[in-house]
């Protein structure tokens, strides 16, 4: 029984997201390179009539063709389990991290939840199906206080095992520290790292901008918790893509 309730949880939250999500449209990029193979692109006429200006003949590599590659864009989200989330904010954070699990490819999502500590749901280069994030974000025992510290620390390590030019961290905090040191450190270690503050009436946003300022990113504010995974589309649509 439990875990038939587990599965229509999941289903639910995945339909919720991907009604959020829309159709699937991976963003793309033109790449410009040599012709290695027939057909694997258009001919960039400019740019092989400049190789080839002044040769009788052309050479390896002067071919150049033109095509539409998709953009990828490794995430590390970083997600409060302390007590503050018992009851629907979690199901709420399961629907955040299934947007991301659908707008991304999968190996290019991980999701950390904290409280007293960190722990990776799912890491980089593992492609768990958005299904089985949702089960395991639903699993997760809500207690504790929170280390925002630990969970950033874990976020750049996952990041710098990833590897990706293109990487970023999403951070779901009211940025009231209630257990470890000092989080902005370890903010310096991300490319860059974007805030979704939880706005309420115990919330710290100047910590929320300190952290974003160090990771180069941005704060963004989410007014009441039921918005959050119309927010994290948002972001995602504005600045990981």
């Amino acid at each position: 029984m439990r875990a038939y309730a587990e599965r229509l949880a999941a289903r639910a939250v995945l339909q919720r997201a991907a009604r959020l999500v829309g159709p699937l449209r991976a963003a793309t990029h033109v790449v410009r390179e040599p012709l290695a193979e027939p057909f694997t692109g258009d001919l960039d006429v400019e740019a092989t009539l400049d190789n080839l200006l002044g040769k009788r003949f052309p050479e390896d590599g002067d071919l150049i063709v033109s095509r539409r590659a998709e953009r990828r864009h490794q995430v590390v989200l970083m997600l409060d389990t302390s007590l503050s989330m018992s009851g629907e904010n979690m199901a709420i954070a399961a629907v955040a991290a299934a947007v991301l699990a659908l707008k991304l490819h999968p190996e290019d999502l991980a999701v950390v939840v904290f409280e007293d500590k960190a722990r990776a749901v799912t890491r980089l280069h593992v492609a768990d199906p958005p299904a089985e994030v949702v089960v395991r974000m639903l699993d997760q025992p809500v207690r504790g206080y929170t280390n925002i510290a630990a969970a950033l620390e874990l976020g750049a390590a996952e990041l710098e095992r990833g590897g990706d030019p293109r990487r970023s961290g999403l951070l779901i905090t009211d940025g009231v520290v209630t257990a470890g040191g000092d989080p902005v450190p370890f903010a310096h270690r991300f490319p860059r790292l974007f805030v979704l503050l939880t706005e309420d009436y115990k919330m710290d946003p100047t910590m929320c901008r300190r952290l974003a300022d160090a990771g180069h990113g941005d704060v963004f504010p989410v007014q009441a918790y039921a918005e959050l995974p119309q927010r994290i589309l948002d972001v995602a649509n504005r600045v990981l893509r």
